[in-house]
């Protein structure tokens, strides 16, 4: 992939990762991406996944205030969400581009009655989510947790286990995507392109904590017309963001 290709990177974070003993600092993320000719990632700190969402979302709107080529993406937890919804209006006013949910690494399980609840709180502000996946079943779930949700949705950490599930998800709702981070199954990403669409594949690494080089890899030898893979690069993010303005 030469250099003038635009790619746009859904699925990024910085700060400290307990499974990693490190801390994934935004200067290499940076780095990465200026490496990698990535021109934007959309990028989260790990602050509002460990500990707090407001300290999280704040930390990610100063690193994105330094970085140009980042996007501001938001995190909440379910599972200490009791009604207010004070802040989810502050990330209208803060242009979050995407707000992320990670049930595993937060202890919740998808079909949560918070869960449900905090839908109803965002869901005004027309922004898309991102749900983490593990195991079999939860995409089944969502489909049901998710049925009224009126913007983009993007299934991340899908995988061969859960690649079945997801393309169905994708043949019977039209605003869901897949972000490409684990698929990296031989014939993975050809599938989903040749049974739900090219335009409902995203770019996702989920660097720096995983390596850039190889999705890019895989993504170059899925099989897919350079129109398909340039889709996948960055057009349908670009296309996911711009459309995802909040409601008046």
């Amino acid at each position: 992939m030469g250099d003038s290709v635009d790619i746009v990177d859904v699925n990024t974070l910085f700060g400290p990762l307990l499974v990693a003993s490190t801390d994934l600092n935004v200067d290499a993320l940076a780095a990465l991406m200026q490496k990698h000719n990535i021109a934007a990632a959309c990028t989260l700190s790990t602050l509002g996944l460990l500990l707090d969402p407001a300290l999280g979302n704040a930390a990610t709107r100063a690193a994105c205030a330094q970085y140009a080529g980042l996007l501001p993406v938001a995190t909440l937890n379910p599972a200490t969400f009791f009604g207010d919804t004070a802040a989810q209006q502050q990330l209208q006013k803060d242009d979050f581009c995407l707000i992320r949910f990670f049930p595993h690494a937060q202890g919740w399980p998808v079909e949560f009655g918070p869960f449900h609840t905090l839908l109803h709180a965002i869901a005004p502000l027309g922004l898309p989510i991102m749900v983490g996946i593990e195991t079999p079943g939860e995409i089944t779930a969502l489909t049901r947790v998710l049925e009224t949700y009126p913007a983009p949705v993007i299934l991340s950490g899908v995988s061969l286990s859960t690649l079945a599930e997801a393309v169905l998800a994708l043949q019977e709702r039209d605003r869901w995507h897949v972000e490409i981070s684990r698929l990296l199954a031989p014939g993975a990403i050809r599938q989903v392109a040749d049974i739900a669409g090219a335009d409902r594949l995203l770019f996702g690494t989920g660097a720096p904590s995983q390596p850039i080089a190889g999705v890019l890899a895989t993504l170059q030898h899925a099989g897919l017309s350079e129109e398909a893979r340039r889709q996948v690069l960055a057009a349908n993010a670009r296309r996911i963001l711009q459309n995802s303005s909040p409601s008046p």
